[in-house]
């Protein structure tokens, strides 16, 4: 059976054709940048899900670490740890990785990281207000039960993220210089180091 061609209808494009030939572009999307932890304010690392209870969670992973393995550690806090070892866990946590502490780090150099940690917060721990009145205010008292509880109420003025993490971090540095026959860390050696950490 043969076709009739004459029956066969050529219909034209009812948009012009444009002579150039149409080259396909590939959109790609922009590379997200790696979510720093280290030297990131609180505001950000609570709204990226980094922080659990108001404490951030790199913070909170050092200090289980170190209740662990370096609550006799002698010197802990003043031995430093390992530079190169230091900047590959700080670059590692800052690429979104997760590191366990336990079969990557050692006792001098998380506590290197935790003190990093504080001096590289944008916002200092006890904000700049509170610091200056602080000062003041410890250096008017001579009864120390009365300088206490003056100190709890104005400790009570700083934000409250800030204010969680002052605590939880007390807490801890308590622990640590209960243990001060073996650390050789009393209350008077962790103040000299977590001070300027604190306050920047």
């Amino acid at each position: 059976m043969q076709s009739d061609v004459s029956s066969v209808r050529i219909v034209r494009p009812s948009t012009k054709i444009s002579p150039e030939p149409f080259i396909p572009t590939l959109v790609t999307e922009p590379e997200e940048a790696p979510r720093c932890v280290f030297g990131a304010a609180l505001e950000t690392l609570r709204e990226e899900g980094q922080m659990v209870c108001g404490i951030p969670l790199v913070l909170r992973d050092m200090v289980d670490y170190l209740d662990r393995n370096g609550i006799q550690h002698r010197g802990l806090f003043r031995l430093c740890g390992s530079v190169v070892r230091t900047r590959q866990l700080r670059q590692r946590w800052d690429s979104g990785e997760r590191v366990d502490l336990d079969h990557e780090a050692d006792v001098p150099t998380v506590a290197s990281l935790l003190k990093l940690f504080l001096r590289e917060l944008p916002v200092p721990l006890i904000p700049e207000p509170q610091r200056k009145q602080l000062v003041l205010f410890i250096t008017g008292y001579t009864d120390e039960e009365e300088m206490n509880r003056s100190l709890r109420e104005k400790l009570s003025q700083i934000p409250d993220d800030n204010f969680n993490i002052l605590s939880y971090l007390i807490c801890f540095l308590s622990r640590v210089a209960t243990h001060s026959q073996s650390n050789h860390m009393p209350v008077e050696n962790l103040a000299t180091i977590f001070g300027p950490c604190m306050f920047q």
